[in-house]
């Protein structure tokens, strides 16, 4: 396997998949499906999703939410096979994303899901960009679920992974592009359209789900674009190189700031030229340092990097405070802390 194929299988197994709406299981009395009228639905399920007739459904103007829409759809599944929606999603929330009979359609069907999703907003593409009018609220909620679910898609996940591989950097400004490219999805300008997000506090002062909504969108970008960039990282060391880097995690953790600092600027010509370098030439470069060398440039290397993370998370808060008071522009998406989120549930699939 790549190290794009790892790393991708990797995410799927870990990352939030959060699309627009939940489908929520509300009912656990009565008769529940077996795994075979599970799998059934699964597959009527895909059936619907990928007919013509579904997406002609979801682009007609008259429909204000398309994601509750086919949310709707998905749920009516169960009626003809003879169960409550809510009991029926409920069966499917016991289903493994790894079991080895029905984990391999589940999990289709929530790729499906958020492709159609996605696919129906853009089938719906206003002609004409909207460059002065204030955001709706609903308008704001459908741009905060559109990017999360963009940001668990397979295609994209696997450009952010292409991108950190070739470019040896975190994929914030891809993030950040997908998330303009979104706005303007929806109808808004992407300049005008930050401007609007940025108003959000100041237009609506009092709503604590819409500013709920725009701190996890902006976690998720975040949470997203770090998580690649490390994974893309770990795959890309040797079993060698990685205990190197553990233990040099573990020495960084015994020593001052001023110690730190001291070792920045004694190995800073080394560093300089060693960061670069192209991956391939910093292999070879590596392997003509001495023991005590190559450890110490990679303690360098952690160091910068924890650096560059703080510097991001501080910025992603500082977009957070924008929001809360009314600032400028709050595209999210630069990097956190390193931190991972959950695994899909289906009651986040649509």
């Amino acid at each position: 396997e790549s190290a794009l194929e790892l790393a991708f299988a990797a995410l799927s197994d870990s990352a939030t998949m959060v699309s627009a709406p939940a489908m929520a299981s509300m009912s656990t009395g009565g008769p529940k499906p077996s795994r075979a009228q599970c799998k059934e639905f699964l597959q009527r399920g895909l059936a619907v999703m990928s007919s013509k007739a579904t997406r002609d459904i979801l682009q007609d103007p008259a429909i204000l939410k398309p994601g509750e829409k086919l949310k709707e759809m998905q749920r009516a599944g169960w009626e003809p096979i003879g169960f409550d929606a809510d009991i029926g999603c409920a069966a499917l929330e016991g289903i493994a994303a790894d079991d080895p009979e029905m984990g391999e359609t589940k999990t289709e069907f929530l790729f499906m899901s958020m492709s159609v999703y996605l696919r129906s907003l853009e089938d719906r593409r206003p002609r004409k960009l909207e460059n002065t009018k204030k955001m709706p609220r609903d308008t704001m909620f459908e741009f905060f679920d559109a990017c999360n679910v963009r940001m668990q898609t397979p295609d994209f996940q696997q450009t952010l992974v292409k991108f950190v591989q070739e470019q040896r950097q975190a994929p914030g400004q891809k993030i950040i592009d997908a998330q303009r490219a979104m706005l303007e999805t929806l109808g808004f300008e992407a300049d005008h359209g930050c401007q609007s997000l940025s108003n959000c506090q100041k237009d609506f002062p009092d709503d604590k789900e819409l500013h709920m909504k725009f701190q996890q969108w902006a976690m998720i970008a975040t949470n997203t674009g770090n998580q690649i960039a490390n994974m893309v990282m770990k795959m890309s060391m040797s079993p060698e190189h990685l205990a190197r880097v553990e233990k040099a995690r573990e020495s960084i953790s015994k020593m001052s700031m001023s110690e730190q600092s001291d070792l920045v600027t004694r190995m800073q010509k080394k560093w300089e030229t060693f960061s670069k370098l192209p991956p391939k030439d910093q292999e070879a470069y590596m392997e003509k340092q001495t023991e005590e060398q190559k450890d110490e440039l990679i303690k360098i290397q952690v160091i910068v990097t924890h650096a560059r993370m703080q510097q991001q998370q501080m910025m992603m808060r500082k977009q957070v405070e924008m929001q809360q008071g009314g600032g400028g522009g709050p595209m999210a998406g630069g990097g956190a802390d390193g931190s991972t989120v959950s695994k899909p549930s289906q009651q986040q699939m649509m």
